[in-house]
């Protein structure tokens, strides 16, 4: 396995400015990590997040180059939003050219992976039928990318996140439809907890099809404890925490991943309210401390 961080970790940083791009990749290197993920909103000015496209950011691009290549520090894949619904058909086409050019940006950088969402993150899904309408068009675009992304050697995947394509039967079951050996999955360990779903399982239930995995942690409570947390699908509240210091069963996570025979890039996701540089110095820690405890 390979242990990164996701650049969405440092977003906080990097929107203020106390983060540069390059000052990011330093210190990856100086805490040994071995690979970033970019989340492509990671550069967006503060509230221009929605309508950001790396893709069109050409200084920022030969920015995270010229670091990457300095460093020795690769870049493993990017994270990409997205939506196929609520389009007449020439605006879901357009989607879906938007999302190839974020394979090509993959291909250009030398990266294998790329996440895409099908809903926008925060659509809550109020009733099955909605899904049930949607999801036929859902599949038929991800495999339009799939199958352009295979022509590039870039395996694309849906990851649970948000609230409406998340879960793991509603994962496995998107993956099934879309039936293409370039679609797989980025499974995330704690975002299972967005709809409910115990993670510990859902997470066992989706590593064999996994292209990409996340490593994360939450605090849980059932009752909201004030601002800044997060609400779930069934009324529980979320709120990141350093890997390791939350609630969940985090030293599990890594024993069903090398379990699984997973042998491939891990990202570290901290979206907590603990200091974001020392946060991913311990969670980098823990991780690396799990995976040796569990290979013994």
């Amino acid at each position: 396995m390979k242990i990164g961080v996701s650049s969405y970790s440092f977003r906080p940083l990097l929107a203020d400015g106390s983060l540069e791009i390059e000052s990011m990749f330093d210190w990856l290197a100086a805490h040994q990590a071995e690979h970033l993920e970019i989340a492509t909103f990671s550069f967006a000015e503060t509230g221009k997040e929605a309508a950001h496209e790396l893709t069109e950011e050409a200084a920022i691009l030969e920015r995270l180059e010229a670091a990457s290549a300095r460093t020795g520090i690769p870049v493993s894949g990017f994270c990409m939003g997205a939506s196929f619904i609520g389009k007449s058909a020439a605006e879901r086409d357009a989607e879906i050219e938007r999302v190839k050019r974020y394979v090509e940006l993959c291909s250009r950088f030398g990266a294998g992976f790329l996440r895409h969402d099908v809903v926008p993150w925060s659509y809550r899904l109020e009733h099955t039928a909605e899904f049930e309408r949607e999801f036929d068009g859902i599949a038929d675009a991800c495999r339009q990318v799939a199958e352009f992304a295979a022509s590039h050697g870039v395996v694309t995947s849906v990851e649970d996140h948000g609230f409406f394509m998340n879960s793991a039967e509603r994962i496995l079951r998107l993956m099934h439809a879309v039936d293409h050996p370039s679609f797989k999955l980025t499974v995330d360990v704690g975002n299972f907890l967005c709809v409910d779903d115990n993670p510990e399982v859902s997470t066992r239930r989706t590593l064999p099809h996994a292209a990409f995995v996340h490593l994360k942690d939450f605090y849980v409570r059932q009752t909201e404890p004030g601002p800044g947390w997060l609400k779930t699908s069934g009324g529980q509240y979320l709120r990141g925490s350093v890997f390791g210091f939350g609630d969940l069963n985090t030293k599990g996570f890594i024993e069903s991943v090398v379990e699984s025979g997973y042998d491939g890039f891990v990202s570290l996701e901290y979206e907590g309210q603990e200091p974001t540089l020392a946060a991913c110095e311990t969670g980098l820690a823990n991780i690396r401390r799990m995976l040796a405890e569990v290979r013994g």
